[in-house]
C-alpha cells in the first residue's frame, strides 16, 4: 500500500547546461529544487539526505546531451532513483518517533484520498502496492504525493538519528483497528478481503481503492497508544 513515485528531475535538463561541470551541476540542482508542486519534497531530500541529492545531480549531469534533451529519460532517471531511495530509507522511516510516523501516515491517508476522488485506478493500484505515476498536471495528487513523500523523508531522518523499537501488533490491536475500519462505513464485504492477496486481487478497483482509503481512515481513528504501533506495522516496507 506505500508504493508511489513523483517525478521532478525532467525540469532540471533544461537547465544542464554550462561551461564548467560545477555549473553545470549547480544548474541541475536548482532546476530539481525548483520542481513545481515538489519543492518541498526535494529541499527535504537535500537536507536530510545531502550526499545522495549530489549523487541525484551527478547521475543527470553525466547524462548524454541527447538524454538531457529526452523529457521521457528524464522521467525514467527520475523514477529510477526515486525507487530505489524510497526502498533504501523505508526500514528507517518505520523507526521513527510516533510524532514523525503519525505525520507520515496521515499524509498517507490524505493521499488515499486525493487518489479516490482523482483516480481510482492510481488509488487501487497504490492499495494493491504497486508504483504509480501521476502526471504533474493532477495538482491536487502531485502535491498529496509530494506531501507524503516529504513526510516520509522527515519520517526516515528521524528513524536513523533516533530510532524507536515497536511492538508487534497483538491481536487485540487488531481487533481494534477492524472497529475503526468498520466505523467508517466500508462495505463488510470489502472489508473481509482485508489479509487476503487472492480476495483483494479479486475485487474491483473501485473496491480495493475504498480498502485503501478505510484502512487509513481507520488506522487514524486508533487511541494514541495503540496508532503507533500499528502505524508502523503497516507503513512497513513489503
Amino acid at each position: 500500500m506505500r508504493k508511489t513515485v513523483l517525478v521532478g528531475v525532467a525540469c532540471a535538463m533544461a537547465w544542464a547546461c554550462g561551461p564548467t561541470p560545477d555549473d553545470q551541476a549547480d544548474a541541475i540542482e536548482q532546476g530539481i529544487l525548483a520542481t513545481p508542486g515538489a519543492e518541498d519534497l526535494w529541499a527535504t531530500i537535500k537536507a536530510q539526505y545531502p550526499d545522495d541529492f549530489a549523487a541525484l545531480v551527478e547521475q543527470v549531469r553525466a547524462l548524454s546531451p541527447e538524454e538531457q534533451a529526452d523529457p521521457d529519460r528524464a522521467e525514467q532517471v527520475g523514477a529510477d532513483w526515486l525507487r530505489e531511495f524510497f526502498a533504501r530509507i523505508g526500514p528507517d522511516a518505520v523507526r521513527a518517533p510516533a510524532e514523525q510516523l503519525l505525520i507520515w501516515s496521515a499524509t498517507e491517508g490524505e493521499l488515499y484520498t486525493s487518489l479516490q476522488r482523482a483516480s481510482v485506478q492510481d488509488c487501487a493500484a497504490m492499495t494493491m502496492g504497486e508504483w504509480i505515476m501521476v502526471d504533474e498536471k493532477a495538482g491536487a495528487v502531485t502535491a498529496a504525493i509530494a506531501r507524503r513523500n516529504a513526510a516520509m523523508v522527515r519520517a526516515s531522518a528521524a528513524g536513523r538519528d533516533d530510532p524507536q523499537t515497536y511492538e508487534a501488533p497483538a491481536e487485540a490491536d487488531f481487533a481494534q483497528l477492524g472497529a475503526a475500519i468498520a466505523a467508517t462505513g466500508i462495505d463488510p464485504e470489502l472489508q473481509a478481503a482485508l489479509g487476503s492477496d487472492e480476495a483483494m486481487q479479486a475485487l474491483s478497483p473501485d473496491g480495493q481503492c475504498a480498502v485503501g482509503v478505510a484502512v487509513y481512515a481507520g488506522l487514524a481513528a486508533l487511541p494514541d497508544d495503540t496508532e503507533p504501533r500499528m502505524a508502523a506495522y503497516m507503513l512497513a516496507p513489503l
